[in-house]
């Protein structure tokens, strides 16, 4: 008898009939073949990528005292300690900026307008001269100031009717700005409508904001960081 496998012998002379489960059972087992599916697609180089996009441009206002990154540098330029307002009511937007840079002159001007019709815009204006200009003329209304941005003296908010009869017959509709603030660079002011039209003849038309508002922009005055995405200090 040809030699069978020890699986098949149960003993001399005795041999299973050949199954072929048997037959199956006693030959090597294969590993399963396991499908991994597709290659994975090619890696594209860097260089070959869609860049991504730049982001936006931050908003109209988005910046301490709606002034632009170019207007700040221009500020800057003067340097001295350059302020603004820190809370500005809404809808108005810088519409002039005036640098005085000279020999025995440094002021600049910043006049801020409300968008809205014609006539009805309200303005105000925020304006530093190096050497001030002494105290302002009388009004018939005034409002104690608290800048914490220049402690340690009193100041006042003019508005209402002059008190001077020949500025009450040249400005019968009165006017209002702050009393000169001392800072360590020279003087800073809040003025109104009256007085920036006489400056700007294109504004004449704005009217002043009010004299709550007012006192809240003086009382928020702040001073503008050398960097235009720095907060402020």
């Amino acid at each position: 008898m040809a030699n069978l496998p020890n699986c098949f012998r149960l003993g001399p002379g005795v041999v299973f009939p050949l199954v072929a489960s048997l037959v199956v059972s006693c030959q090597p087992s294969r590993p399963p073949t396991i499908d991994s599916g597709p290659p994975p697609p090619e890696s594209a180089p860097l260089d070959s990528l869609p860049a991504e996009p730049s982001p936006p441009p931050p908003p109209e206002g988005a910046f301490l005292g709606r002034i632009s990154p170019t207007q700040v540098s221009q500020l800057n330029s003067l340097g001295i300690e350059v302020v603004v307002p820190g809370v500005i009511p809404p809808g108005f937007k810088v519409v002039e900026l005036r640098i005085t840079q000279g020999e025995g002159a440094l002021g600049y001007m910043i006049v801020y307008q409300q968008a809205g019709t014609e006539g009805q815009r309200q303005c105000f204006a925020v304006e530093f001269s190096q050497e001030g200009m002494g105290d302002p003329p009388a009004t018939a209304e005034k409002r104690s100031l608290k800048p914490p941005l220049f402690k340690g003296q009193t100041y006042g908010l003019h508005h209402g009717q002059f008190t001077e009869p020949a500025l009450k017959r040249q400005f019968p509709g009165g006017a209002l700005y702050s009393d000169w603030l001392q800072g360590p660079s020279g003087a800073y002011r809040l003025i109104g409508a009256v007085l920036i039209g006489q400056l700007f003849p294109a504004l004449q038309g704005c009217q002043d904001v009010t004299p709550e508002q007012a006192v809240e922009l003086v009382e928020n005055f702040t001073l503008l960081a050398v960097d235009p995405m720095d907060p402020g200090f």
